[in-house]
């Protein structure tokens, strides 16, 4: 049984629920988490080097600075969140987050968006719901988890990673999608489909974001099956 030490709660919420006798995370919907930008304190040179570790890893370029990211966005949910504010009138802009240059073809593939906003636009503030709960993105869905063991920023989480329910079968999928994601980028450049050069400088990147064509690796209904 949970002790009443253990509890967290929001307006009434408890952030513990019993399913089938086991102590499990509830959400309290204290909609936090839809407020995206965070200090991530993180150093220039430390960013970097991640960075430098990412491109000559896995070939994987960061479009955008560390302290803007928010939350990940995988392609194909990227097309479904434009669909959807155009149905509902909401002002959103998905920013690509991480890229692979393939200079044989001069293609700049995108892996990835971020919601560029410091606040969701698709929730609402009065009442405390996701406009897109149905369809919002597998990083919502696993939150507060952001893999099988580790936790994000909440204020009501619990920190052992087994005390989740639906969250871990969402995690869980995060990581087959990330896994699956660098596996078809390595077989791509094994088999010399693309063409990663040994380094890109500056003015190589203004060069690559002005000429380059656009395209998407989309991968996640594969990833998931």
């Amino acid at each position: 049984m949970v002790n009443d030490s253990e509890l967290k709660e929001f307006e009434g919420i408890k952030n513990v629920k019993i399913v089938d006798g086991k102590k499990v995370f509830n959400c309290t919907m204290c909609g936090k988490c839809c407020y995206f930008r965070e200090d991530k304190n993180i150093t220039k040179e430390d960013e970097q080097k991640y960075y430098d570790y990412m491109y000559s890893k896995y070939g994987i370029l960061y479009l955008a600075p560390l302290s803007d990211i928010t939350i990940n966005v995988w392609p194909e949910e990227a097309e479904k969140l434009r669909r959807i504010a155009i149905e509902k009138g909401v002002d959103v802009k998905l920013r690509p987050k991480r890229a692979v240059y393939d200079e044989k073809n001069n293609e700049l593939i995108i892996l990835d968006y971020f919601i560029d906003h410091d606040v969701c636009p698709f929730f609402d503030k009065k009442k405390r719901t996701c406009g897109v709960y149905d369809d919002r993105p597998l990083i919502c869905r696993a939150f507060p988890l952001l893999s099988t063991k580790t936790t994000g920023n909440c204020e009501y989480k619990l920190f052992d990673t087994n005390e989740y329910a639906e969250e871990q079968t969402e995690a869980k999928k995060l990581e087959k999608m990330v896994d699956f994601q660098k596996k078809i980028i390595q077989e791509m450049i094994t088999s010399e489909k693309i063409k990663i050069p040994d380094s890109i400088d500056s003015s190589m990147m203004e060069h690559i974001i002005k000429d380059a064509k656009i395209k998407e690796l989309r991968i996640m209904y594969d990833a998931l099956k």
